[in-house]
């Protein structure tokens, strides 16, 4: 690739001059397995892309409208995401980092209805107001629009319909809906995949384990046993789920009590202060489930000394842009987050994760490795923290699973306070 000559603006994040757009554009180089995707497309003028986290997708979805724009100059393209930092701190910025004008750009929610020349960018929520005058939908994370309301848009009729997303499968079974729309054109490409092609970065995995004490121990049986009791009085979790009784809401309440008990154990800050000591010059992201827990391990690490910052969708815009824009600046050089920057987040070159606590979808397994596993000069570094002989252990084996078929080192610990990683 050319020499990026960048000019820095005021908000501390960089766009690249007119002069290097024109340099870039002569020297841009795909990897393989985005070669093969743009022939596949235009193979299947509908098609999907489940391709890993980190891989690429935007840039090969840009060069894949480039290529129809040479032959269709006057043809709109629209993309639509779930949400509105997708369009803002992604899509926005990768086309005028990739050559295209802004005057060609429109972003069309919330106050701003701007149709641009070339292409627009909307979200899911303002779909049903965009004009219907577009050639080209691009439905990025297309794997939340497996709903009655967004499944019409998905439906209709366009000269090219691309869709993307690093993993199809819903718990609802939709991704079927979602693929039989494409005529089930699917193009895969796996995480171990672009592991071996050297399109994401080679990783080491540490999976350590937690051991609760006899107090924390008591409460979550306790808690165990309650959730019990309802499953049995309710007939399972199933036929609790369908009904709207008191027992449902009961039975939901006393599950988060139990997973906010492990998630935030004491023990885990240990373990996340041995790590961030370890990765003192690394950049850091640490991964929670809970806007709550996600704060006081915040405050715990400025107790500590660690440079970090929070991003969860309790903080205000303007202060995650803020924290973000310090974090790409080095202010920071930890970032601490729940659900928010699973996907969608144009986030720097991260050297180590910390998964602390976390669900036990494939989704975002994926979405979070490849935070992580962008091309480095250096590996990669993955963290998994668990409660030992809790409910929370099962999702942590059933992670550990893939990272360790995927991972170049593994290793398994369980924390003690004489550990040393």
């Amino acid at each position: 690739m050319a020499n990026r000559f960048e000019i820095q603006i005021q908000d501390g994040s960089k766009v690249i001059s007119d002069f290097c757009i024109d340099e870039n554009t002569k020297a841009i180089q795909l990897y393989d397995w985005q070669r093969r995707a743009i022939k596949y497309f235009f193979q299947n003028s509908k098609s999907i892309f489940e391709v890993t986290t980190g891989a690429g997708k935007t840039f090969c979805t840009i060069q894949i409208l480039k290529e129809i724009w040479k032959a269709e100059p006057d043809l709109k393209a629209l993309v639509v995401v779930p949400k509105n930092v997708i369009l803002e701190d992604t899509w926005f910025r990768e086309f005028y980092e990739h050559g295209i004008s802004l005057v060609d750009v429109g972003v069309y929610y919330g106050r701003m209805k701007e149709i641009g020349k070339k292409v627009t960018i909307t979200n899911m929520q303002s779909i049903h107001i965009v004009p219907d005058i577009f050639d080209i939908v691009v439905f990025d994370e297309i794997h939340n629009y497996g709903t009655a309301r967004m499944l019409p848009f998905v439906e209709k009729e366009y000269k090219y319909k691309l869709g993307l997303s690093a993993t199809m499968e819903r718990m609802d079974n939709k991704h079927y809906d979602i693929m039989r729309i494409f005529d089930y054109n699917v193009f895969k490409y796996t995480p171990h995949e672009a592991l071996h092609d050297g399109v994401l970065n080679p990783f080491k995995f540490y999976n350590i384990g937690v051991q609760l004490d006899d107090d924390a121990r008591d409460r979550y049986e306790i808690l165990t046993e309650d959730i019990n009791t309802i499953l049995i009085s309710g007939g399972g979790f199933k036929r609790i789920m369908r009904t709207g009784s008191g027992l449902k809401n009961t039975m939901l309440k006393k599950m988060t009590q139990r997973k906010q008990l492990v998630n935030n154990y004491y023990r885990k800050y240990d373990v996340v202060k041995l790590i961030c000591d370890k990765h003192i010059r690394d950049k850091i992201i640490i991964f929670n489930e809970f806007n709550d827990i996600t704060n006081k391990t915040y405050w715990y690490l400025l107790d500590i000394g660690v440079k970090a910052c929070v991003v969860h969708s309790d903080l205000p815009k303007e202060e995650r842009e803020k924290n973000l824009t310090g974090f790409r600046r080095d202010k920071y050089n930890c970032v601490l987050a729940s659900r928010v920057l699973d996907e969608g987040f144009n986030l720097p070159k991260i050297d180590t994760a910390i998964i602390a606590a976390g669900n036990s979808t494939s989704r975002q397994t994926v979405q979070r490795m490849g935070r992580v596993l962008r091309r480095k000069a250096k590996h990669s570094n993955l963290y998994q923290i668990y409660c030992r002989d809790t409910v929370e252990e099962g999702y942590a084996y059933e992670r550990a699973k893939m990272f360790k078929v995927l991972c170049s080192d593994y290793k398994d610990y369980n924390y003690t306070e004489e550990l040393v990683l």
